[in-house]
């Protein structure tokens, strides 16, 4: 993913989790919260629940492929924050592009591509 489109700001991430609208998937939770840029981030979290390093790094790794190929489709204007749940690391990566795709549909995300 590209560095202009990441959230990389701790106090940016901290406002999408107080401010930020929830959807939960067994695989991952979408919090999104609307900013004032004219472009949409995204910050992807694999916390410790979801196993060792190379678990979460497997995590991180699927959600920020899964984001990179929806990016293109997602509605201007959001911050997103992509959080791995522990079933992740037993998936495949079209699952979970599948999931973050129910998802940013859910949420109203998306433009002009129905996934």
């Amino acid at each position: 993913m590209e560095r202009r489109i990441r959230l990389r700001r701790s106090k940016d991430v901290e406002r999408v989790r107080k401010e930020g609208q929830a959807w939960h998937h067994p695989l991952l939770v979408l919090l999104a919260a609307p900013n004032a840029e004219g472009r949409t981030r995204i910050g992807v979290l694999a916390g410790r629940r979801v196993g060792k390093a190379v678990a979460r790094n497997r995590a991180r790794r699927l959600l920020r492929e899964a984001a990179r190929r929806l990016y293109p489709h997602l509605a201007p204007g959001w911050d997103l924050l992509l959080i791995a749940r522990p079933p992740i690391v037993e998936v495949k990566e079209p699952q979970v592009e599948e999931a973050l795709g129910q998802l940013a549909r859910e949420a109203g995300l998306l433009v002009g591509k129905e996934t």
